[in-house]
């Protein structure tokens, strides 16, 4: 029984690793969100660069899910919803 308990607790740590995580880099990213608009609205010839920017950063996000997904069998994506997520 004791052994079970600590698999569960190993993964209980791990999750609230994963949350930590993914707390920070939220915090980062909004702090990037900002300082985009700060940018964008100072200097509006910047704009087409924090575009590029963005689309750099979002396509190595999301071709790195996709290749992690690939190359593990483990969709990372699976059962998220858009419409939880509520983007739009």
């Amino acid at each position: 029984m004791s052994k079970v308990l600590e698999v569960e607790r190993a993964d209980v740590d791990k999750i609230i690793l994963l949350s930590e995580k993914f707390s920070h880099i939220a915090t980062e990213l909004k702090a990037a969100v900002d300082l985009s608009i700060v940018i964008r609205r100072e200097s509006p010839q910047s704009k087409h660069e924090t575009i590029l920017l963005w689309e750099k950063f979002l396509s190595q996000l999301f071709g790195y899910i996709k290749q992690r997904s690939k190359e593990t069998k483990d969709n990372l994506l699976s059962g998220v919803s858009l419409t939880r997520l509520k983007l739009f």
